[in-house]
């Protein structure tokens, strides 16, 4: 005989079990990533969308080559990255007395209707959160529109996580649609390997380790389309001043209602990346990215929002460019106008940071709970309708995300 609920609440703390634990089972890229605590915020009875905690980051020193330390004495300058729980998925389920009268009834009500939902939940957040991600990473290498996924160009992606220091430490990985994938298992198969890997790419289709990366395959990854006019576009120093720290760059040259849109990673002439650490100049240009869209509707000039900030002060420790961009400094887009490119992505868990937290939950309800499983968490609240006379469900995860570290993650424009 199957085991029946106490009561209606009990469902509820089931339901939201079960619930949770799917999400969790199904978040591959979150699974993959950092997550902050919900206690970070601070808060015991149930957060709002749009609550924030900044995270800080380790701060960083010049070091000294002498006896005498007073010239190496420097100020702590921490930087702190905002992570906002502004995210929110939910569905909504009709549900009978009947379907919640026992265990039994409840499982197989979750296996087909609960499941599926959750499912779709799933794959919705991670495809925003990858396309939050994308937006938020500026080091890109690849050629747009290749679809070569060979040793070179993995390496590549792998120069750009050791120049940013993100940790060697065997975690990097290398997340590729299923036509990347089997375009680097191809590239690999004449490789020296172990027989034992070389099976295990033929069986199942996909690399294990391979570059320096853990490998995964994921049909979620976000395609970028690049405005309408990327060429002809320069620094223009009377829309926003060149400054130490700067997080905007004007610009002129834009066609008139063209839009430079978020996530998209351009240069700027002669503004080279320095050493994290020493400040020796690079061999290759810093590479900033559109952090949100933005399109022209005066004077063909425009404020785009970048990442990283522009700190060229060589007393600054967050010094990240060898030189201040100069007024008409031509700036080179990555792609083509009006062109769309898959964007493959490699990182560092610690490049990205994912919270699931708590909602408040009402009094007054049929039915409401809230679990957390693998730090994801879920709100059940079910409520009659009476204009439709139905029982109401929803189910709630309220979420945020933020890059940490953006220069331990690379993009592979395809």
């Amino acid at each position: 005989m199957a085991n029946a609920l106490n009561n209606v609440k009990d469902a509820g703390a089931v339901i939201a079990k079960l619930a949770a634990a799917m999400l969790a089972d199904k978040l591959q890229f979150i699974k993959s990533i950092d997550h902050e605590p919900a206690e970070t915020f601070g808060k015991v009875n149930g957060f709002n969308t749009g609550d924030t905690v900044y995270v800080s980051k380790p701060a960083r020193f010049e070091v000294g080559s002498t006896a005498d330390i007073t010239s190496a004495i420097q100020d702590v300058t921490e930087e702190k990255v905002a992570l906002t729980v502004d995210q929110r998925a939910v569905i909504g389920v009709d549900m009978t007395s009947l379907q919640i009268q026992n265990q039994l009834s409840l499982q197989q009500w979750s296996k087909r209707i609960l499941e599926p939902k959750i499912s779709g939940m799933a794959q919705q957040i991670e495809a925003d959160t990858l396309t939050m991600a994308k937006n938020k990473t500026y080091n890109s290498v690849g050629t747009a529109g290749s679809t070569v996924f060979n040793t070179t160009t993995m390496l590549d992606a792998g120069v750009k996580l050791s120049q940013g220091l993100a940790p060697d430490d065997g975690e990097w990985k290398a997340l590729l649609d299923p036509l990347a994938m089997a375009s680097a298992v191809d590239a690999r198969k004449g490789l020296f390997q172990s027989s034992s890997a070389i099976s295990e790419q033929y069986k199942q289709g996909f690399i294990g380790q391979s570059d320096g990366f853990t490998y995964l395959r994921n049909n979620l990854l976000p395609r970028h389309t690049l405005g309408a006019d990327v060429s002809g576009i320069a620094v223009e120093a009377d829309v926003v001043a060149i400054s130490n720290g700067m997080t905007t760059l004007g610009v002129d040259g834009v066609t008139s209602g063209a839009t430079i849109t978020a996530g998209t990673v351009f240069t700027i002439a002669s503004v080279y990346a320095v050493h994290p650490i020493t400040k020796a100049t690079l061999p290759h240009l810093q590479q900033f990215v559109a952090t949100a869209s933005v399109t022209e509707t005066a004077s063909n000039q425009v404020t785009i929002a970048i990442s990283p900030a522009i700190y060229y002060t060589t007393t600054d420790p967050r010094q990240n460019v060898n030189l201040a961009p100069v007024d008409e400094a031509a700036l080179v887009f990555v792609g083509s106008a009006s062109t769309a490119y898959t964007q493959q992505l490699v990182y560092h868990p610690s490049a990205f940071r994912f919270v699931s937290v708590p909602l408040m939950l009402p009094k007054r309800a049929e039915m409401a709970a809230q679990e957390t499983v693998d730090g994801i968490t879920i709100r059940v609240w079910q409520d009659s309708a009476i204009l439709t006379d139905k029982m109401i469900m929803r189910v709630d995860c309220l979420y945020g995300f933020a890059a940490i570290r953006p220069e331990f993650a690379c993009r592979i424009t395809s």
